[in-house]
C-alpha cells in the first residue's frame, strides 16, 4: 500500500453561529474569543475575535470517525463509540473502555489494535509510565479571515424559557438568558498523515512497527477518509447546533493529496489558493490539488474527487 498526506484548507461563511461557547456568567453565555495579531503600516494591531477551537473540531471529526468505524465493523472502544473521548488516560479508563487488559509493555499495541479512534486521534496514558501516541490528524482554531477582522462583531441575543401564566412558573417567573452570537468568514484547516495509522509510534526502537496487517491498515484508512468526506460535506463541527444552527456555506476550499508531507497554505490570506499553486510548482511530491471557489465548480465534487484520489493511492499495492 501507499501512504499519503492529505491537506485541507478553506474559508467558510457562518452567519448567526454559536459553535464554540465558553463560560457562563450568571445568565450570560460567552462565545470563545482569541487574540489575532496582524501587521499595520507602522507596526501591528491586535483584534479579539470569535473563534472555534481545534479541540471542538477534533471532537466533531472523531465522533463521525467512530460512527463510520462501527458501520464498517472496525473496532472502537466502549467510550469512543459513545462519543466520550477520554482516550486511554489511566488504568481505570483503559479497564472501562476495553474488554481485557494489555500485557506489560504493550499498551500502545493493545489500544491501537482495539480502537480506530485512538489509533487515528492518539492518546496520553498518564500513569507512572507515561505513554503518548501523537494524533495522525491535525486541526487548528477557526478564526475570521484577515480582511474581515475589522468587521467581525459578537452580539448577545436575549432569550427566555418557560411560559408565563402557567402553574409551573408561578413563583419563579420567566427565565431570561443571553447567548453571544457571531457572523464571520472563518478559516478552516485539517491535515491527515496516514504513515503511522496501524503502527507503533512511542518507543524509538519499535516506531513504525505494524500492529495490523496491510489489508486491515488499508481498510482503516479508507474508513478515515470516508469519515473526513462526511465531516466536510455536512459541516459536522462545532456545538450548540440544536437551537443555533448556523446559516452558512463554503466560500473556497483547497485539498492537496501528496505522497509526502505537503500542506496547503493558510486561508487567512485571500490569495491562499494561488500561493498553494505556486508552492506546488516549486515543491511537489506527486501532489494533486483539488480546488473549489464560490460559484465556480461544485464543492461536493471537489471533496469527493479528492477523497477518491486518496483512496486510490492508498489501495495501490
Amino acid at each position: 500500500m501507499q501512504d499519503i498526506f492529505l491537506s485541507v484548507r478553506g474559508r467558510v461563511l457562518l452567519n448567526v453561529e454559536a459553535l464554540n461557547m465558553t463560560e457562563s456568567i450568571g445568565n450570560y453565555v460567552k462565545h470563545r474569543k482569541v487574540p489575532v495579531l496582524v501587521p499595520e503600516k507602522d507596526g501591528f494591531i491586535t483584534y479579539y475575535v470569535p473563534a472555534v477551537s481545534g479541540e471542538s473540531i477534533a471532537h466533531g471529526f472523531q465522533k463521525v470517525l467512530a460512527e463510520e468505524a462501527i458501520k464498517d465493523s472496525i473496532p472502537v472502544c466502549n467510550l469512543c463509540k459513545n462519543g466520550i473521548f477520554l482516550k486511554s488516560t489511566n488504568k481505570k479508563v483503559v479497564k472501562e473502555a476495553f474488554e481485557g487488559e494489555p500485557e506489560k509493555g504493550q499498551l500502545e499495541e493493545f489500544v491501537v489494535s482495539k480502537c480506530l479512534v485512538e489509533d487515528i486521534g492518539g492518546f496520553l496514558y498518564a500513569e507512572a509510565e507515561n505513554i503518548k501516541r501523537t494524533s495522525n490528524f491535525f486541526v487548528g482554531y477557526m478564526i475570521p479571515v484577515k480582511e474581515a477582522l475589522g468587521n467581525v462583531v459578537v452580539e448577545s441575543q436575549l432569550h427566555s424559557r418557560y411560559a408565563l401564566g402557567t402553574p409551573f412558573v408561578k413563583e419563579q417567573g420567566q427565565m431570561i438568558y443571553y447567548v453571544e452570537l457571531s457572523s464571520a468568514v472563518y478559516t478552516f484547516g485539517f491535515d491527515l498523515d496516514t504513515s503511522y495509522i496501524g503502527k507503533l509510534t512511542f518507543q524509538y526502537n519499535s516506531a513504525g512497527k505494524e500492529v495490523l496487517e496491510e489489508k486491515e491498515r488499508v481498510r482503516r484508512i479508507r474508513t478515515t477518509l470516508e469519515a473526513l468526506k462526511l465531516f466536510l460535506l455536512e459541516q459536522m463541527f462545532g456545538a450548540k447546533k440544536t437551537r443555533f444552527l448556523p446559516v452558512g456555506e463554503w466560500e473556497s476550499l483547497a485539498i492537496g493529496v501528496s505522497d509526502k508531507v505537503w500542506t496547503v497554505t493558510s486561508p487567512f490570506s485571500k490569495n491562499y489558493i494561488e500561493k498553494s499553486e505556486k508552492k506546488r510548482e516549486k515543491v511537489n511530491y506527486n501532489t494533486k490539488l483539488y480546488i473549489y471557489k464560490a460559484d465556480v465548480g461544485s464543492f461536493e465534487e471537489t471533496v469527493v474527487d479528492a477523497i477518491k484520489e486518496s483512496v486510490r493511492r492508498v489501495s495501490e499495492s
